[in-house]
């Protein structure tokens, strides 16, 4: 008997080991990595990053996905591969990622610089609002006034907070001041502020956009809400993720005139429909000098896919359009996650 006590002892010793090592690797985190860092004045900022799946009905409330910066403001988010919005919060701070609803990949994204702004609900109007029932507010840049900015209202997340909305308010006036009567009711505000001529599609970098901190924003009978939104810059990094940031699936090729040159200031655009009239699925960045173009996107399909250097309607006189000529109907066909480099469109004036 005195001779198996060891033997019991070693056994156990062994189990403990195996349930410790088994508890170890269940706590390894799992899903693709979303790594960056949150910075606020050109300073890193502590707070926590959250996310949400981009099918959910509210971006309110605790979200399914957190996790807390690092001291450095640098942070390491596991998901599975899906689409996302982005949020971070800290003591008095707050952030909205301006690509939002974002796709990651099983790859992962690195890099990420979310830009931090203070949260501002004590707001000053510097009028009494005309309105009854709605919103009044000022929207700012760095800590002063901003006049010419847009915001849009939007009832629910159904467009993923892109296109024109419920309702457009502004431009915002030279003390950034803007009001709108909205019926009692719950909705998401966000302002916009194109610095280009290019007054449609994605925004471009040193463009400026700002999400209302309390989103979604509770309108309550004859009273009107008093907001105040800061707006961030987009940063000039925004070309170096084209190929990643909107999915895993990607065209890529140039844009050229009749004969063959390459033509800069034009987009490549995609629709999942034959008239490619209505409004796209995505938009590419205006093509430099060698006319390239990169398109991401999150699913595979069939897709449309035309050229244009204006964004809004039909193309009319003048305007430079051409569409996707490697196939009669002028559809494309491209399987989740396949990359194709080899797409070229050529585009001509229209009459």
């Amino acid at each position: 008997m005195l001779a198996t006590e060891p033997m019991k002892n070693i056994a156990i010793i062994s189990i403990v080991f195996v349930l410790c090592s088994c508890a170890l690797v269940a706590r390894v985190p799992k899903g693709a990595v979303v790594a960056g860092k949150l910075t606020s004045a050109s300073r890193s900022a502590a707070a926590s990053v959250d996310a949400y799946p981009a099918d959910v009905t509210t971006l309110r409330g605790l979200p399914p996905y957190r996790v807390a910066t690092a001291t450095d403001g640098t942070f390491r988010l596991h998901l599975p591969p899906g689409d996302y919005y982005l949020l971070a919060r800290g003591e008095e701070s707050f952030a909205y990622y301006g690509r939002n609803p974002i796709t990651v990949p099983a790859a992962g994204i690195t890099e990420l610089n979310v830009g931090l702004v203070s949260t501002w609900r004590d707001v000053i109007l510097p009028l009494e609002p005309f309105a009854t029932t709605g919103v009044a507010g000022v929207v700012t840049h760095q800590g002063a006034p901003l006049a010419g900015a847009m915001v849009f209202v939007y009832t629910d997340l159904t467009s993923q907070l892109k296109g024109m909305g419920y309702q457009i308010v502004g431009p915002t006036d030279a003390e950034g001041y803007f009001e709108a009567e909205l019926p009692p009711g719950t909705y998401y505000l966000l302002v916009r502020l194109r610095r280009g001529a290019q007054q449609l599609g994605p925004l471009r970098a040193g463009d400026l956009y700002g999400y209302y901190a309390d989103n979604p924003l509770t309108v309550h009978a004859d009273q009107v809400a008093r907001i105040g939104i800061a707006l961030l810059e987009v940063p000039d990094k925004v070309e170096r993720y084209a190929e990643h940031l909107f999915g895993d699936t990607s065209l890529q090729g140039h844009i050229v005139d009749v004969a063959g040159n390459p033509v800069a200031g034009m987009r490549a655009i995609l629709y999942d429909n034959a008239q490619m009239l209505n409004r796209p699925l995505f938009v590419s960045q205006p093509t430099g000098a060698d006319g390239r173009f990169i398109l991401s996107f999150p699913h595979g399909g069939t897709y449309y896919l035309a050229a244009r250097n204006t964004l809004g309607g039909a193309p009319g006189p003048g305007d430079l359009y051409g569409v996707y000529e490697g196939s009669p109907d002028h559809s494309l066909l491209i399987d989740k996650g396949q990359t194709r480099t080899d797409i070229r469109l050529v585009v001509e004036e229209m009459w």
